[in-house]
């Protein structure tokens, strides 16, 4: 939920890159070396998101439906 209440802080793979690819609804994952910042909020937050199956991404917009769908997953 941190991510997708957050959305203005994160980076899309498709703000990045213009190519069509099948990741473009990812979140750029930052190139980090410390431990301590991967086990953060921020970066374990785009990982999990990124893990998710991509029609629960594609309804990330919308809060309500999100926690739905992601119910039905879980």
């Amino acid at each position: 939920m941190y991510v997708v209440k957050r959305k203005d802080i994160f980076t899309f793979n498709v703000e990045l890159r213009k190519i069509n690819t099948r990741h473009k609804l990812d979140l750029h994952v930052p190139a980090v070396n410390l431990t301590k910042v991967q086990k953060a909020v921020y970066h374990s937050g785009i990982t999990l998101f990124n893990s998710l199956p991509l029609g629960i991404k594609t309804v990330a917009h919308n809060t309500n439906k999100f926690k739905h769908e992601l119910k039905m997953f879980l």
